[in-house]
């Protein structure tokens, strides 16, 4: 190293020397972050642990409770029990009823605030815990809505009305809405299965799939001859609802003795599945908001799968057109307006489906209020 060389070294020295300390002092706030840390580890490695243990606890504490509710108490079978349990639960677990809401709009289909746009416009929803929402959402299912124009405007207010919770419809809607409630919130276990029921026969217990009721809805077309040899007043379902008795007694006159136990079933000959499935089928007809429906109420042994189902509504539509609809719409019912002749089919615009069906489509476009041979 020259002289040059070493006067350099000389001049830099203490420049050196002043970040070699403060390399210095950075290690050691450094070593003693990386303590303090370390000790930070220790500590939330103790708190897991500890939370692991009451976790754990709680997890076998929440298995014995379980297995206790299993010993000691009867399963779920009844509406009654179903709901007073979830009434014992729902103020820890479902507070605001927000889990019941949610299960119902899943199985209507139904968007409250879509099918009551003013009242959502209005913002009318926005306070409302799950439980008052519940009351809109099955006043829209069951049709318990009644529509009046806001004065000075082109809207429509909604006015609910009590919905009937006495029909064997909302019974079983009401069933399926808690039975889905409970197993949500963790409680499958306690519920009776739903598809079996017992029964004594010759003295000896017997198991068969519980009962259920399937209605199929479908529109009604109607003629009304007010004077004779007069053309024909068409009817739609909304204008055949002043005529329902007239109808459904005229469903009675039709029934043959041999329809009795089984109804229109009597006469099937399809899938033996779903000959064993469906016990009976007997028509009736059903207001369904404010227009009046041709309803085939099927009882049905067990579920149907989908292609079962639709054989079950192409054998219903089979007897509309040519067997038992075709008998029952060649003679007149008489009604104070005059004779009425009722179709329970049209080769264009015919459809039929389930309730669920129904009532999903109707929400998506809410209606305005407005006022052969027999070879069965």
């Amino acid at each position: 190293m020259g002289p040059r060389d070493m006067l350099q070294a000389i001049r830099e020295y203490p420049a050196a020397c002043a970040r070699l300390e403060t390399a210095q002092r950075e290690l050691n706030q450094a070593q003693k972050a990386l303590e303090k840390s370390e000790l930070e580890c220790q500590r939330l490695s103790g708190d897991y642990s500890e939370a692991r243990r009451r976790a754990n606890f709680s997890e076998k504490k929440s298995a014995a409770l379980q297995a206790a509710l299993d010993a000691y108490c009867p399963k779920l079978s009844s509406l009654a029990e179903m709901i007073r349990f979830y009434e014992t639960v729902s103020p820890s677990l479902d507070p605001q009823g927000f889990t019941l809401f949610r299960a119902a709009k899943k199985m209507t289909g139904i968007d409250l605030y879509s099918y009551f746009a003013y009242e959502d416009s209005r913002g009318l929803f926005e306070q409302m815990d799950g439980r008052q929402l519940l009351r809109w959402l099955t006043a829209a299912r069951f049709g318990a809505v009644d529509w009046d124009v806001v004065t000075g405007t082109c809207y429509e207010e909604a006015i609910l009305r009590e919905v009937d919770t006495s029909t064997p419809e909302y019974v079983a809607f009401e069933e399926k809405l808690y039975r889905k409630v409970l197993e949500r919130m963790g409680f499958g276990d306690l519920l009776a299965p739903e598809e079996t029921v017992k029964f004594q026969e010759k003295g000896v217990v017997q198991t068969e799939k519980k009962r259920t009721e399937l209605r199929l809805y479908s529109p009604l077309y109607g003629e009304l001859f007010e004077e004779e040899y007069s053309n024909p007043q068409l009817l739609t379902g909304y204008d055949l609802t002043g005529y329902q008795d007239a109808i459904r007694q005229g469903i009675e006159d039709e029934r043959l003795p041999d329809e009795e136990e089984r109804g229109l079933m009597t006469y099937f000959d399809g899938d033996k599945s779903v000959d064993e499935k469906v016990i009976s089928v007997q028509m009736d007809v059903e207001e369904v908001l404010g227009s009046l429906y041709a309803v085939a109420v099927c009882q049905i042994r067990d579920g149907l799968s989908s292609g079962e189902l639709e054989e079950l509504k192409e054998y219903c539509v089979s007897q509309y057109a040519d067997g038992w609809g075709e008998s029952y719409e060649q003679r007149s019912r008489k009604t104070e307006d005059g004779e009425l002749y009722v179709s329970f089919w049209k080769p264009d615009g015919f459809y039929i489906c389930t309730k669920e069906e129904l009532e999903t489509a109707k929400a998506h476009v809410r209606p305005r209020p407005q006022r052969g041979e027999d070879s069965r």
